[in-house]
């Protein structure tokens, strides 16, 4: 990658958490897990031409690895009753929004063997999500794989139809779940306030929020077939994280504050790159 690249890739999160921290009125402190987690991000994306070495090793282990996290959050103490996170110091970690990208990507992975692995971490994710409750991981996690549909074999399509159908079922009945915890300004209802304030913040808010779009549309033009997949999966996944945030008291990723969001868009980032 570039220089310039990568120097985007640093930069692009910015917007939206601007826009966040000043539609929400919060204290700055209140986003300094946000910041915290940009500057991992970052290190990752200065870091990635040594990673490229290692592709194959992650690929493998990515997929388990989140899953074994995400299901920690069931041992985790709750919020009432609410089990999503994971206590890193003086952080609560949201585990599915920092981690469960790293599962999607292996969904679209060329390697058969690799996607068959993801699917199935997936699927035991998704039972995770309806006990946490998640709805809006569970719901982006389903939409993420209906590109598997196109992809698989023809020797794979019903076995892979039967996947896909867990996974969506399973989110459906994250939705009946209850779920007790009120909308946090600086967390869940970030693009509600900024709407709120007039045209010029909801165009604000438009711009950065495609910027975090734009490589999901360099990827979905590109020539590899694979990388197609992989930017339909990615796309899938980010729009559902911000139509789920309408419906139901989820965080609002990047603009909102919160580490997991923006971790996990930086794997997206890194994926795709």
């Amino acid at each position: 990658m570039p220089p310039v690249g990568r120097a985007w890739l640093v930069l692009a999160p910015v917007p939206a958490a601007l826009v966040g921290m000043a539609a929400s009125g919060a204290p700055p402190v209140v986003f300094l897990p946000s910041l915290v987690a940009w500057a991992a991000g970052a290190a990752a994306v200065l870091a990635l031409p040594s990673m490229r070495a290692r592709r194959r090793d992650l690929t493998a282990w990515a997929p388990p690895f989140a899953l074994l996290v995400i299901a920690a959050t069931l041992l985790a103490p709750g919020l009432d009753g609410v089990h999503r996170w994971l206590t890193v110091g003086p952080v609560r970690l949201n585990a599915s929004t920092a981690l469960l990208p790293w599962l999607v990507v292996a969904l679209g992975n060329g390697d058969a063997r690799v996607r068959w692995r993801a699917l199935a971490c997936a699927c035991v994710a998704q039972v995770v999500h309806v006990a946490q409750p998640d709805a809006a991981q569970a719901s982006v996690l389903a939409l993420a794989s209906l590109p598997l549909l196109a992809i698989a074999r023809e020797q794979d399509r019903w076995p892979t139809l039967l996947g896909v159908g867990l996974l969506v079922g399973l989110a459906a009945a994250a939705w009946t779940r209850p779920d007790p915890l009120p909308a946090l300004d600086h967390v869940e209802r970030v693009l509600v306030l900024a709407a709120a304030r007039g045209p010029l913040w909801i165009g604000a808010a438009l711009a950065a929020g495609l910027a975090l779009f734009l490589p999901v549309a360099s990827a979905l033009t590109h020539p590899d077939r694979e990388r197609r997949h992989l930017g339909a999966i990615v796309a899938l996944y980010l729009a559902a994280a911000f139509a789920a945030t309408f419906v139901g008291h989820f965080p609002v990723p990047i603009f909102g504050a919160g580490a997991g969001p923006i971790l996990g868009w930086f794997a997206f980032a890194l994926a795709l790159r």
